[in-house]
């Protein structure tokens, strides 16, 4: 009998600090999105027309029936664009729950060629340059924020094998595991602990670092995932 009590004390100390600990689940509101220089009909009768959407390069084309708010389609150019889908309190009458807003325009393409409208400069995603870029958007309890009001950046030094920044309150700075690829994992992450107004964001941002899993350079543009889920957006400074 007191064998069996201590295999079951035992068996419930593995269970309780032995197993490692599950990645919090995100849901995040931004996709990135490929659209198609045309659009088709919907329906046979030609009344409805639809955009053309994939999610990647790769994949194939994609029927697309809602509305982007925001987003003027131009026929003869593909997009890459990233919209945010937002819950809508009450289905509307063609039955959705939801709407895409346009966040921002990524690319713009005619022929394959970029256009001189969306000229960016071009950002090689070196790792022997520690680029600072500035946060745009972030999500915070699986809702989409755009970073107004207050600003966080966020510097990848390779070299130095760490990352560093400055919150809209306190500095950060943290071990950089360079792994392959665009793969990366920000660790022991620390700042400083002064208050300021923009306290609460501050502290989603910083609880956001530690689930990096990847970054991806577009033009001025980094986005930062954690799986497949977007998790950040910044400009460069």
């Amino acid at each position: 009998m007191k064998n069996a009590l201590i295999v079951t004390i035992l068996s419930l100390f593995l269970f309780s600090f032995g197993m490692p600990k599950k990645s919090p689940k995100i849901k995040s509101p931004y996709r990135k999105l490929f659209v198609a220089a045309r659009m088709v009909d919907c329906r046979g009768d030609g009344k409805e027309k639809c955009f053309l959407v994939k999610s990647s390069p790769e994949k194939n084309w994609e029927y697309f029936s809602e509305s982007i708010e925001g987003f003027d389609h131009e026929s003869g150019f593909e997009y890459q664009i990233l919209v945010e889908i937002a819950d809508l309190p009450d289905e509307t009458a063609d039955g959705f729950s939801t709407k895409y807003v346009l966040r921002r325009v990524i690319a713009k393409t005619l022929s394959g060629k970029p256009t001189e409208t969306v000229t960016k400069p071009e950002i090689k995603p070196t790792k022997s340059v520690a680029t600072e870029w500035v946060l745009t958007d972030f999500i915070e309890k699986n809702s989409g924020r755009e970073a107004k009001g207050f600003e966080a950046t966020l510097v990848m030094d390779f070299a130095g094998k760490r990352v560093y920044g400055q919150g809209p309150c306190n500095k950060f700075s943290g071990s950089l595991r360079d792994l392959e690829k665009n793969r990366v994992r920000f660790e022991n992450i620390g700042s400083t602990r002064m208050a300021c107004e923009n306290s609460d964001k501050e502290k989603t941002f910083l609880s956001l670092l530690p689930l990096t899993r990847k970054f991806v350079i577009e033009g001025d543009r980094m986005y930062i995932y954690h799986g497949p889920e977007l998790i950040m957006a910044f400009k460069r400074k």
